[in-house]
Formats: C-alpha cells, structure tokens, sequence
C-alpha cells in the first residue's frame, strides 16, 4: 500500500519548491535552477548537468546513469530516489516524505473542499480507474492494542480452506466475540496496522450480514494485503502474483507461494495499479473464476511502461464457479503450468515518446 497520495505529494514537492531539497539529500551536487527544470551532479560524477528534473511533472533524466524503472520509459523524481539511496520505492516514498517534512500518512484530500473531493472522484471513475469514494479516502495508523480486543485463535474454517495454523498465527488472525467473526489485521507496506477485517463465523451467513466487514475501517484502494511481506519474495522471484481476497494470500502462503498480494476484491484502484508497476516485476493475475479475460484484459491495459502482466485464465475447465485459484493446492500449480494467458509486455509502449528536452 501507498498510505500517501503520490501525484499529490509531487504536486507539493513542486509547490513548495522541493525539487532541490529532495536532490541534496538522495546526494546529488551543483543543483541549478534552469527555469523549466533543475540540473544537477549525480552523487558520485563530477558532470554538472547529468541529472535532469522537470519542474511541472518531476520526471527525471540521467544522462550517465541507467536508471532502472519499469513503470514508465522516463523515470521520475521517485526513482532517482530509489537507484541513489539503493532502497525499494516504498522506502524511497517515505525518505522523500521524510526530507520534505510531509507526514507519509498525510491526508491531502481532506485539504480540499468537499465538492473538489467529489469532483476528483467522478474524474477518475469517468477515466475507468474503478475508484469509489471509499477508495479516495487516506489511510490512517491504528494503535497496535486494538488487536488485544481479539482472542488469538487458529479459526478452522480457516484451515478447512488450506490456511496452515503458523500462517493464522504469523498473520495474527483472532476472533471477535462481540461481532462473531474471524478478525484479519491489515497492514500497510511498513507493516503499519491500518485496518481490521472481519469474517462471520459459521458456514451460512444470517440474511442482512455481510460475510466480510471491517470492524476498523480501511481504504481498501490503497491496500496491497501481504506486501510488507511479501517485498523480499517479490524481488528475488521478479514476479508477483496477484489475487483478490486476504484469504487467497494465506492459501498462498501455506502452498509456499510468499510473492503473493492481495486487492481486496477485483476492482483494482489506481493506487493499486501504481504499486504494482513500481514493483518493477512481471505481474501475474489470479482472480476468481467468475472474472471474465476482457475484465482481466481491461485491468492489465491499465498498466503503464515496460511491464509484463499476465493472467491465470481457466482454459482448460480446472476450477469450479467462482473458485479461487488458490483455494486446492493441485489446481492452482495446473493453472500456473497450462493457463497463463500474456495480456501485455515489456515491449508493448516501446513506440512511447521520450520526455522532450531542451
């Protein structure tokens, strides 16, 4: 998860003149105000105008440095960040934060005017980036001792559905009395609890209760369940499997697959869509049966740069309706074996324009 709202912290980096700050402290010397843009030395060159960052969008350019980034043929001011300080762009996010004086769980919606907060949510949902209101929301920090509320427990129903009792007692799963449910803790790309979900207890659910809930509220758009996780597995398998529910990532976890998150549900925000491509890996889809290839098809045209994105498409009639890929062990290794379907790669924005520079 991304706890800030990334375009609006560059548009107060741009704002309040950060640009220069954000250079000095990632390193960089000789930083020069040239109008459109600043230049600047890379940490360790003596060539003045190497660096290149545009004012108006902070995209940036190395002359004398490859610039890894698979989120777009022109890195930006982010991930100048991450090649200089040599950390992952989550880190990086939160160094900037840090160098800017901007808190990273700042809520920079709740700066703007109601009816410009609604206005922004039309916007995106107009440009298909299948965000609601719930999704704009910010993502706050919650006191850890909420989850003393819960009694620690290795749920069976969990365990009917191939979740390991070490995966319920890593993940903290628990039980609350008061809402009888099953109780998943949330937790950002920190590893900052952010949200408490809860699931009914019992095999049939009562008519007007919700089989899942938070019982700590979450903006669920802006969580990738498991990432803090998941990170390390991710970057040495240069690959992540994506699924939809919390539950998914735990079958997955207990089949021995750790490069695993979770969206929460198979509409993917564009925060969403943001932290997948700053993983810089190949991005593998593993929704439910009932999600149909153009579905999957749209999501993966949403994705931008120099990326890979797959998906686990039953072909070959190995699930039952509405069956998760995760929830038999046999059939999501057939899956992964005889049903991964390319919806895009790497190659197919090679035609993209440059950033212009003059």
């Amino acid at each position: 998860m991304i706890p800030i709202d990334i375009q609006a912290l560059k548009d107060a980096i741009v704002e309040n003149g950060l640009i220069p700050v954000v250079l000095e402290r990632c390193g960089c010397h000789h930083i020069t105000d040239r109008g459109r843009y600043f230049s600047a030395a890379n940490p360790d060159g003596d060539n003045p105008s190497a660096v290149l960052v545009y004012k108006d969008s902070l995209m940036a350019l190395d002359f004398t440095r490859n610039i890894p980034t698979a989120h777009r043929r022109t890195p930006d001011l982010f991930d100048l960040a991450t090649f200089f300080l040599q950390v992952d762009f989550f880190q990086a996010l939160r160094l900037v934060c840090q160098f800017c004086g901007i808190d990273p769980y700042h809520d920079f919606t709740g700066d703007l005017p109601e009816s410009i907060q609604i206005t922004k949510m039309l916007m995106n949902m107009m440009k298909g980036e299948g965000q609601t209101q719930e999704d704009q929301e910010s993502v706050k920090p919650i006191p850890e001792k909420i989850l003393s509320y819960y009694e620690p427990c290795v749920a069976q129903i969990f365990l009917d559905d191939g979740i390991s009792a070490e995966v319920q007692e890593e993940m903290q799963i628990g039980y609350d009395a008061y809402s009888n449910r099953i109780t998943i803790p949330i937790r950002d790309e920190y590893g900052t609890l952010v949200g408490v979900k809860g699931r009914w207890l019992g095999a049939s659910v009562p008519d007007g209760v919700a089989k899942y809930c938070y019982l700590e509220p979450c903006a669920k758009g802006r969580v990738l369940y498991g990432l803090y996780r998941a990170l390390p597995y991710i970057r040495r398998n240069t690959k992540c499997y994506v699924v939809e529910s919390e539950k998914a990532v735990m079958q997955g976890m207990s089949l021995g697959i750790d490069n695993m998150v979770a969206t929460g549900g198979k509409t993917v925000s564009s925060q969403q869509i943001e932290m997948l491509s700053r993983l810089c890996v190949d991005i593998v889809l593993c929704f439910d049966k009932d999600v149909e290839r153009a579905e999957l098809q749209s999501i993966a045209d949403r994705f931008i740069g120099r990326l890979n994105v797959s998906a686990l498409i039953d072909t070959k009639g190995i699930l039952a309706d509405k069956e998760s890929p995760t929830d038999h062990e046999e059939n999501f290794f057939r899956m992964i074996d005889q049903c991964e379907v390319v919806l895009r790669t790497e190659y197919q924005d090679a035609n993209a324009a440059d950033l212009e520079v003059v």
